[in-house]
């Protein structure tokens, strides 16, 4: 039965957290439909490492990230590239990235960050349930490795955060790392381990079960394209007159605005058109 104040609600994305969104929006008694236009959960949620890392509040821009720029743009291999063309166009952007990296900051992005991924595993638990996919979630732990003690004092301010934020570490040296991974190759000396996070191993089949039981549940999958956001109530000249979802019929779907903090009864709305255009 919908719940008292139930809305039609959608959510627009097939991957992983898409159909979790979708699925405790159902559990909450709302009427959902994800919106997706490609095969759910081969985008983003497709191919990765399947990691929950309810650990993960170090931000990415950290003290010290800049003066490493210059190497990794030399670095082919490195994981930074940048289109010199597209410097002048990026320049903002990196200004204020590298004025959020300081370490007053960072220690403040760190305590927002753990309330909002520190509960990963533990809201993810009852979607698995539900679905039947415990054998594809496990809790064992995330194991870092370095080579030497210089590299681990490099992330001394990383596992810092990690700690005041409340995630025990357990840390090895050379020795306890043989006895707790015999097959580690020996160039490791130092290691350190966040039991509280987990992985999954199928991330493609994890969300095809999660979907299935979203579907088998009530909910819909709308095979169309967003295309644009109008939010109501506001001024930027970027936005469009309405949220656009384009489909491969002569019939379109276009949500209806949506407020920040309350959703409309009627999250979408469909009317005829004389060709498959987006509205």
């Amino acid at each position: 039965m919908p719940a008292i104040g139930a809305r039609r609600v959608g959510v627009i994305g097939a991957g992983m957290v898409g159909v979790c969104t979708a699925s405790w929006l159902q559990r909450d008694g709302h009427s959902v439909f994800l919106v997706e236009a490609g095969e759910p959960g081969r985008g983003a949620s497709f191919g990765n490492a399947g990691c929950f890392n309810g650990s993960s509040v170090t931000p990415v821009s950290m003290p010290g990230v800049i003066r490493n720029a210059p190497r990794w743009l030399l670095d082919p291999l490195g994981p930074l590239s940048l289109r010199w063309s597209y410097l002048p166009a990026i320049a903002p952007w990196l200004l204020r990235f590298m004025r959020a990296g300081t370490p007053e900051k960072v220690r403040a992005q760190a305590r927002a960050l753990r309330p909002l991924v520190g509960p990963t595993l533990d809201a993810l638990r009852p979607l698995v349930s539900a679905a039947g996919a415990e054998d594809l979630v496990h809790r064992l732990g995330h194991l870092y490795v370095y080579r030497s003690a210089e590299s681990l004092a490099k992330d001394r301010l990383a596992w810092a955060l990690r700690r005041e934020n409340g995630v025990e570490i357990d840390e090895f040296d050379a020795d306890e790392l043989r006895q707790l991974e015999p097959v580690l190759s020996r160039e490791y000396v130092r290691g350190l381990l966040v039991r509280e996070n987990g992985h999954t191993s199928n991330p493609l089949g994890l969300v095809q079960r999660l979907l299935e039981h979203f579907l088998r549940s009530g909910g819909e999958l709308v095979r169309a394209r967003a295309h644009w956001f109008h939010l109501e109530g506001a001024r930027s000249p970027r936005s469009k007159p309405t949220a656009a979802i384009s489909q491969p019929t002569p019939r379109s779907c276009a949500p209806a605005p949506i407020r920040s903090r309350s959703l409309q009864p009627s999250a979408i709305r469909c009317r005829s058109r004389p060709s498959a255009a987006t509205t």
